[in-house]
Parts: C-alpha cells; sequence; structure tokens
C-alpha cells in the first residue's frame, strides 16, 4: 500500500482481513473490501503472488491462493506497478470535530469538509472560508449481528424514536457538554428532537428502532435487501474487539517429491503441477505442455516428466485427501514430521533424535525428538466472524461473505517459512498420568468452566481432556524459556498441538514449537541449535523451574479460574501467558499444575521429581 496508507501483507490476513475496519492517519476509517475488488479478482494473477499449497485446497475447496498484492512505485523495471488493495469508506456517519454537524458520506467518497449550517447555539463553522473549515471525523459506534453483518448505528431514528422525519432533518452531535460518560453525548435534530447515547450499548437498546438490515458494506451492500437478515443488532464502539474476528486456517507444507529431485525442478514442479497434468492425450500425459516448459526454463524434458509420474504414483498421495476435520487434517502432519518426511531441497526437512542422545529429563519423559530445520506455513483467511470468535455458520457461508462473485475461485493467504522443534511425548506415560482421579478432577474444573462460558454463548462443547492441557500449558512454558535462549521475541514463536480429544483411534500427543516468519527465509537457525542435546535438557528443566513458581503465588497457583472466562487455572501473565499470535486457543486451557504439581500435591504434575532427572 502507499506510504499514506501502509498495511503490511500479513496483516490484510489478520487482522485486518475483508471486512475489517482500519484507522488510518488524518481520522480515517477504512473497511477493506472484498475480493471481487482486488487486482486480477477474476483472471489470471501474475505468478509472483500466486500460491500453490495442494492439501490446503482440496479442504477449503479452492483453486489457488493468492498473495496479497504488493504495492510499487512505477518504474521500467517494474512489472505491474501501483497494485492496492481496495478499501471503502466506513462508517457512513462523519461530525466535525468543532461544530458537530453530522453528514453520512457515501462509501467510495473521499474525505469532507464540514459544510455545517450557522447554529445559533454554541461553535458554527458557517462563517469559517471552505478551505479552512475542519475535515469530518468518523462516528465512534457501530452496529453488528452475530451473522457477520455491519451498519451504521441508527443515529436519526435514535433521536427521533418512534416520530416522523424526511432527508432534509440534520443531525448535530454534541459531546462532553455535561458529562463525560455517553449520557454526555447528545444528537440534536434541526426539527428539533434530542436524545443521549445513554444506554446505547445495553442488551436490545435498538429493539423496535432497529434490526439487521442484512449490511454488507466491504461488498457494496448497504442497503437493506429483499431479505433481511432481521437479527437483533449490537451496538458497539469502532475499534471494539468484538467487532472482527480473522478466521484463518494454515497449513505446514508436506513434500511430495524425492529427497534427491533437484530443488529447482521442485519449484518448477509445484508452480505449473496444474497445467502440466491439466490436460491428457490418450489417456497419458500431454508432452506438448512438458517441452514448453521445459523449453522456457532450460531443464531436461524427460526429467520433469518422470518426476511428474513419480509423483502421481506417489504412495504419500493419501496426504492429499480432502477432510473437514481439523484433527485429521493434522495427522497428516504428525505422520510426516515422525517419518522424516522431506529433505534439505525442499521447504520441509526433518531430522529426527532418538532421546537416548539426551539427558534424562528428556529420555524419560518423551518419546522423541524431531529438528525441523525447514518448514513452510500458509496462512488463508477464510471468513471472519462478529460479537463471537465462532458463530456456527459454516465455512462456505463464511467463503461467501468474501465475495459476491462465484468466479473468484482463490482465497488470500500469506506464505511464511521458519524451523522448529517438535516433541512427541511418551504415549504410555502420558495415558497413565491421564487417568489418574486427581489429574482428572483438577482438569475437570478448566473444562467445566471453558464448556459453561461456550454454553452459554450459545455455541456447542468441544472435546477437551487432560492431556491436550498439559500439552498447550508445557507449550507455553516452552516457548517463554526459549524466548531467552535462541534471540527469538516470544511473538516470533508459535504452537501447533497434536493432541487427538475426538478420535481415539488417531493418537497423536506431540507440540510444534516453531518460528515462521514473513522475511526472507524466517529462520535465524537459532532454534533447532537449541534443540541438539546438550542445549535442549538445560531449556526443558529451566523451563519446570520458572512454572513451579510464578509472582503471583500462591493466588495464582490456587485460583479456580482466571483469565478469559475463567478458561485459565495456574496460569497468568506473571508465569504462562503469551503474546496473542503464538497461541491457538487465545490464552485459555492453561494450568501448570498439571506440568509440576501443586505446592500441596506435587504428585498431579506430568513431570513431578523433573530435579531428580535432571
Amino acid at each position: 500500500m502507499p506510504a499514506k496508507r501502509s498495511v503490511r501483507r500479513g496483516q490484510l490476513i489478520s487482522p485486518w482481513g475483508v471486512g475489517a475496519m482500519i484507522d488510518f492517519p488524518r481520522d480515517e476509517s477504512l473497511m477493506t473490501s472484498g475480493l471481487d475488488a482486488w487486482p486480477f479478482a477474476s483472471e489470471d494473477c501474475p505468478a509472483e503472488i500466486k500460491v500453490i499449497e495442494e492439501r490446503l485446497q482440496k479442504r477449503l475447496g479452492v483453486t489457488h491462493f493468492r498473495l496479497p498484492p504488493e504495492y510499487r512505485e512505477p518504474r521500467s523495471s517494474v512489472q505491474h506497478p501501483n497494485l492496492m488493495v481496495p478499501f471503502i469508506r466506513f462508517p457512513q456517519w462523519h461530525y466535525c470535530p468543532k461544530c458537530g454537524s453530522m453528514e453520512k458520506l457515501s462509501i467510495f467518497g473521499g474525505r469532507q469538509q464540514c459544510k455545517g449550517p450557522n447554529y445559533s447555539s454554541g461553535m458554527s463553522c458557517y462563517s469559517t472560508p471552505a478551505r479552512r473549515r475542519p475535515w469530518l471525523i468518523p462516528a465512534r459506534f457501530v452496529a453488528i449481528c452475530g451473522h457477520g453483518h455491519i451498519e451504521d448505528f441508527p443515529f436519526i431514528e435514535w433521536a427521533h424514536r418512534d416520530k416522523p422525519y424526511d432527508e432534509t432533518h440534520r443531525l448535530r452531535l454534541r459531546a462532553g457538554r455535561s458529562a463525560s460518560t455517553l449520557s454526555g453525548i447528545v444528537i440534536t435534530c434541526s426539527c428539533g428532537e434530542r436524545r443521549s447515547m445513554a444506554g446505547a450499548f445495553n442488551h436490545g437498546s435498538l429493539d423496535g428502532i432497529r434490526y439487521c438490515g442484512g449490511h454488507r458494506p466491504w461488498l457494496g451492500e448497504v442497503e437493506d435487501g429483499s431479505a433481511p437478515c432481521g437479527h437483533q443488532l449490537r451496538v458497539v464502539q469502532r475499534g471494539a474487539s468484538n467487532v472482527y474476528f480473522p478466521e484463518v486456517i494454515s497449513s505446514i507444507y508436506l513434500p511430495q517429491w524425492e529427497k534427491t529431485l533437484d530443488r529447482r525442478l521442485v519449484d518448477i514442479l509445484e508452480k505449473h503441477w496444474t497445467y502440466l497434468t491439466g490436460g491428457l492425450v490418450n489417456g497419458k500425459l500431454d508432452s506438448n505442455r512438458f517441452e514448453a516448459i521445459a523449453e522456457l526454463y532450460k531443464i531436461d524434458t524427460e526429467k520433469l516428466l518422470n518426476a511428474t509420474a513419480k509423483r502421481l504414483e506417489d504412495s504419500h498421495s493419501d496426504i492429499l485427501q480432502q477432510t473437514d476435520s481439523e484433527e485429521l487434517y493434522r495427522k497428516s502432519e504428525y505422520d510426516a514430521i515422525l517419518s522424516g518426511l522431506g529433505g534439505d531441497n525442499q521447504d520441509f526437512f526433518v531430522t529426527n533424535k532418538n532421546v537416548k542422545q539426551y539427558g534424562s529429563a528428556i529420555n524419560k519423559n518423551f518419546r522423541s525428538i524431531s529438528l525441523i530445520h525447514k518448514l513452510r506455513e500458509t496462512r488463508a483467511l477464510v471468513g471472519f466472524s462478529r460479537l463471537l470468535p465462532e458463530d456456527g455458520r459454516s465455512l462456505q457461508d463464511k467463503k461467501s461473505d468474501l465475495a459476491l462473485s462465484s468466479s473468484v475461485d482463490w482465497l488470500p493467504a500469506i506464505v511464511v517459512r521458519g524451523e522448529g522443534i517438535f516433541f512427541e511425548f511418551d504415549y504410555n506415560k502420558l495415558k497413565q498420568w491421564a487417568q489418574r482421579k486427581d489429574v482428572v478432577d483438577r482438569a475437570s474444573v478448566l473444562i467445566e468452566n471453558f464448556s459453561r462460558a461456550r454454553r452459554n454463548r450459545g455455541q456447542s462443547e468441544r472435546a477437551l481432556n487432560p492431556r491436550f492441557i498439559l500439552l498447550h500449558t508445557f507449550a507455553h512454558v516452552l516457548i517463554n524459556q526459549l524466548s531467552f535462549e535462541c534471540g527469538y521475541g516470544s511473538s516470533a514463536i508459535r504452537e501447533r498441538i497434536y493432541c487427538n480429544t475426538e478420535n481415539p483411534d488417531l493418537p497423536m500427543n506431540g507440540i510444534l514449537v516453531y518460528t515462521a516468519s514473513g522475511d526472507s527465509e524466517g529462520s535465524l537457525g537459532g532454534l533447532v541449535r537449541q534443540g541438539n542435546p546438550g542445549n535442549l535438557e538445560s531449556i526443558v528443566v529451566s523451563s519446570f523451574h520458572s512454572a513451579q513458581w510464578c509472582s503471583s503465588d500462591p493466588v495464582c497457583m490456587q485460583s479456580r479460574g482466571q483469565g478469559p472466562d475463567s478458561c485459565n487455572l495456574a496460569a497468568c501473565h506473571s508465569c504462562a501467558l503469551l503474546p496473542e499470535t503464538c497461541c491457538e486457543e487465545g490464552n485459555r486451557l492453561l494450568d501448570r499444575a498439571l506440568i509440576v504439581g501443586t505446592l500441596e500435591r506435587p504428585e498431579i504434575g506430568y513431570f513431578a521429581g523433573f530435579d531428580e532427572d535432571a
């Protein structure tokens, strides 16, 4: 984006994807437009912004992904200059910070200076020269519904209640004259009607005044349609955290090529795979297509053909099966890590370590350690919700909110590269520990708090168990320790939890702690180096020592519920919480006691007695 409205590519996936409002300098509030308005929306896009991730494509039902376009100044050597992601102006209601005159601007219009009338009382911009009048600024209040719709706060209906009005009436917003609360913000009309904003945030405050009209301004829909939504509207502040929850689905790239295959050949095959395999002649691959690509890149046609044929017969083709289950999807990654899939010539390279190479703190508690020297993660925006992070809508419904046209068969995504360490827990020890009554009793308190919060929001309950809470909390304390040891900031290290809570026939008991950055490679090498024998033991033991004591103890350790929705036990900002970009669960479902135990009952910790093992 141009410097005056700069947005990083990754921010257009999260937190400011399609349908999100962004506050820019000079009091501008803009909303990211739908995919129909993006460059090359319904046509072939340049290869430089096209992303191929076959597993994720099959899961989400798209043909490919695209990077948000990168803005480039026009130069003789620059292709596709001036590409920008379009925005619309929202909210439409704006007001003058001096006189309070309100105007409802077009979503496609630019900034506007005050055109307020000559008010007889209070400040007025009427006598000020037009070029010196203040710029209008966006209103603070919007209305949203739980189905992803958003519209302007109905100021004119709010001020008039049930009394008649017409388009000639002009509104004025005056704030802070009687109180610093909502009651001090008063909306007055030229007809003499007036009303403060007191009570606007109450549940049902707009009932009888306005119901959801199904507005989707990011798609150009700002008028009530033939089939309005009709659900209750909730009034929120424009910058509130519940106005927009992006739904991002990520995937770790799993290679389908032989380890001995040349890296350049792998890149060519992945870039042109759809074209090369898209046409058959007499039931065989079209050799003309291979000759064209081979000539373009100056490579051997026979090598290209052989690599493609080998891939089509690959025994790992089951990896590409479509599935809606997150657990089944991650099982492919789990198996690929444990089998050491990939190689140095690909974007996935794993070295499996025998735990006997490590000290007792590792080999008594884990089954294996895997060092992931290279990984590639694709993060795709598949939709969003409002009011609640999970609104119960299907994936197809959420995708339909991103674009109107059915010809948009792609989704925006970013690709990040990095490194990581994978811990596979000892299955037998973990199973015995998770069946202990004292462990089940403590975990049930946390699980009930979490389930109660979901029930109160009308959401379905989720299968959880002590194993999941243990794996999740261990990832957090380990990331906190690694940030001190390997040079990465804690916000640069992420977790990926592999735990079967819904499918007992697909056992997974592991965590991946990895760094994925948007720069050239996203890897300094420090994380893998810390995973080598002789380094990892001291880091793990240090993380356990840190988990034993929190500066908020004993209050933290004795808590029966803290944090969002009381969904943590012994976990707070002083010990186990991480930046939100690191955690898959929103800093919930954490309990240090399941790692190291409590002062009264140290035996309930999975790693109890680690000091003797160290």
